[in-house]
């Protein structure tokens, strides 16, 4: 009898958990430019997969209320912390680690996607000059240092800047998941760092920008309760949370051969800490950018150089 008990129990307790299995409906284009997701170990969706379109409702179960694939007490939380949008040679992004532990970059990724979100589907559009880029194998950043990614090559970037960068995307030092001639528009787009199991059904935020002003058909996508299964074995998709989507455009726009800056590091003060789908629920889309960046009297780059104002 103690036995029965117990297992009724259990049986009532996980009732309420069951219950939100529902199944959701959804649509699916298809467009030249696909790429499938690549994580180390998992094998690609087939070819002929569905392509996924502009809005959210992939087909697929999902489960309200429960935790993410990717454990994001386990992602480090890396910033963005300086852009050169042109010229074309000078182009980087910056990222700093401003905690006191050297952090593996391998499932971290930068884009300038606005979709990239939906990187763990099989199928999707992206333009040549866009790009989504994975760090290579064995890649790290020190603790409380910087690392430089180039969009050209190192040579074309350290003939522009005076200085090597860590990493470039023309040089193949940077694994290219999607794009072919990778840039940054010059009038401003969003740049986004993410992290990445390789088998989860979502990406986690790490940190997003609006350098510059984007125009409409670059501006940063709403991801809010896009329903999502990736390569995992598990076949149940997962659901992105409400993103707050006020992160502004910058006041100014860096001139060619100038550089936007991170000034202050996030905070509460500055950005939504819960409910979001960054690292710890923090949502990246809410970080008051005219608070945390340079918003005008833009000086020239200091690639390799680590902000005094953002190591606590």
């Amino acid at each position: 009898m103690t036995s029965l008990t117990s297992a009724l129990a259990l049986a009532l307790a996980l009732a309420p958990v069951l219950a939100q299995v529902a199944a959701v409906g959804g649509g699916a284009g298809c467009a030249s430019g696909r790429f499938h997701p690549a994580g180390d170990d998992v094998e690609d969706p087939v070819d002929g997969a569905a392509a996924v379109d502009a809005a959210p409702g992939l087909d697929g179960p999902t489960i309200d209320g429960l935790a993410p694939d990717a454990a994001p007490a386990a992602i480090s939380p890396l910033l963005l912390s300086e852009l050169v949008l042109a010229p074309n040679g000078a182009e980087m992004i910056e990222l700093v680690n401003p905690t006191s532990a050297p952090v593996s970059l391998r499932n971290y990724y930068l884009t300038d996607v606005p979709t990239y979100f939906r990187l763990p589907t099989a199928g999707h559009t992206v333009e040549a000059s866009d790009f989504i880029v994975r760090f290579p194998v064995g890649a790290t950043i020190p603790a409380r240092g910087v690392v430089t990614v180039a969009l050209d090559t190192a040579a074309s970037f350290t003939a522009a800047t005076g200085s090597a960068p860590t990493y470039s995307v023309a040089g193949n030092t940077m694994e290219l998941i999607a794009g072919t001639t990778p840039t940054l528009t010059n009038s401003g787009e969003p740049v986004v760092v993410f992290y990445w199991d390789g088998a989860s059904d979502r990406v986690v935020d790490v940190d997003v920008m609006l350098a510059g002003a984007p125009t409409a058909s670059n501006a940063l996508m709403n991801k809010s309760g896009l329903t999502v299964d990736g390569p995992d074995a598990d076949g149940v998709a997962s659901t992105y949370a409400t993103d707050a989507m006020t992160i502004a455009d910058q006041a100014g726009l860096p001139a060619a051969g100038m550089s936007t800056k991170r000034i202050a590091l996030e905070s509460a003060a500055t950005e939504t800490q819960s409910g979001g789908n960054g690292v710890l629920g923090q949502d990246e889309t809410s970080e008051r950018t005219g608070t945390t960046w340079d918003g005008s009297g833009f000086t020239a780059p200091t690639p390799g150089t680590v902000p005094a104002t953002l190591l606590p």
